[in-house]
């Protein structure tokens, strides 16, 4: 039996779930999971592990400020010419930001580009160094294994079907957007709008910011089809700008999008808002809304385990990647010299160079 312990990180507050995978097996089960609100983000981390019984448990956590770049490159450049190519681009990126090339770690992945056949697309993730090494001193007397993108890891959490087309909303402190083509991860765009203005609103209201989230889950929206004008919700105005705004990024997304959007999953500390998913749903009338059940949950388990699993999906995430699911390249746990290959195809691009290059490689992450 392997066994990962997820941890996902923000201000004031960890989500936490370990999660066991038989061996030679691709079944999951979640052994322990829950939130806490911290001071101090070290001694809570140690009473983590320390209930948890992770002394000598793989760890994986999430980066923390990354920030996701996109370059189109032409796919029949060989991997030297692919990797230079990408290397240019991000140099040019730092000298119109004004940054220090050397202050970032960066890694990156290649998809194929459903906009130009001729070109694929690169997408790189960037975090500061320092910010980076401060989350990982967190750790370190621990079995750190895995430090990652949560717009890229959000994604194993869903079961995707051949063909179809959806988008990831992770209403976590900030939201991620993950937009998804035939099992390919195409784009993720962050927004502020997120779970941490909401808490902090509430919290200048109450005082506490546990308290705060609790009202967050005991908050019903009322839809124009589900009214009860009977039932007080004094914290709605603090909720609802944050789920419009996010509303509104999502639709300019699927408007925009090359190809059509099917479903969108809801997921996060603002998914546990009762009825969110219809509120989306009288928004994105095109698509279907749903909240995102983990996949690796047995739909037997009641309905109130299944609200505490949701709310710890990003942390369950977390451990399924420690786990081996999704796209390991992307640990930036190890020094980035050590990603032999950057790619996240699961599919074969058509141009033969480019398929010779990588057809080794792209057998991992079937």
């Amino acid at each position: 039996m392997q066994n990962c312990l997820g941890i996902y990180i923000e201000e004031n507050l960890i989500k936490y779930a370990k999660v066991s995978k038989e061996k030679n097996k691709n079944e999951f089960k979640v052994a322990s999971y829950g939130v806490v609100f911290y001071d101090n983000l070290a001694q809570s981390i140690s009473k983590i592990v320390e209930e948890t019984f992770s002394f000598n448990t793989p760890i994986s956590i999430n980066l923390m400020n990354e920030k996701y770049l996109y370059y189109d490159v032409f796919s029949l450049l060989s991997k030297k010419d692919i990797e230079k190519a990408v290397q240019t681009e991000y140099e040019e990126y730092c000298d119109e930001k004004k940054y220090n090339q050397k202050a970032f770690e960066k890694r990156y992945a290649l998809v194929p580009n459903i906009e130009d056949r001729e070109k694929i697309r690169a997408i790189q993730i960037i975090v500061n160094k320092i910010e980076l090494n401060k989350q990982k001193q967190y750790l370190d007397k621990y079995r750190l294994s895995k430090v990652v993108p949560m717009g890229i890891v959000v994604t194993n959490l869903v079961k995707h079907e051949k063909n179809e087309n959806s988008i990831i909303v992770n209403m976590e402190q900030n939201t991620t957007i993950t937009t998804i083509y035939n099992k390919q991860i195409y784009n993720v765009e962050t927004i502020e709008a997120g779970s941490q203005e909401v808490l902090t609103k509430i919290n200048r209201v109450e005082n506490s910011m546990q308290r705060a989230y609790e009202i967050c889950k005991e908050t019903t929206i009322y839809t124009s089809n589900i009214l009860d004008d009977t039932k007080e919700q004094p914290y709605l105005e603090h909720i609802m700008p944050s789920l419009y705004q996010v509303c509104q990024k999502v639709q300019e997304i699927i408007k925009n999008s090359p190809e059509k959007i099917s479903t969108v999953y809801l997921t996060g500390t603002l998914a546990t808002v009762n009825n969110v998913d219809l509120y989306f749903q009288e928004f994105l009338s095109t698509v279907e809304c749903r909240i995102l059940r983990p996949r690796i949950v047995e739909e037997s388990v009641s309905q109130i385990n299944i609200k505490d699993y949701i709310q710890v999906n990003s942390a369950i995430a977390l451990a399924m990647y420690g786990l081996g699911e999704g796209v390991q390249i992307l640990n930036f746990r190890k020094d980035e010299g050590s990603s032999v290959l950057k790619n996240i195809l699961n599919m074969e691009i058509n141009p033969q160079r480019l398929k010779e290059a990588f057809i080794k490689r792209t057998e991992d992450f079937r």
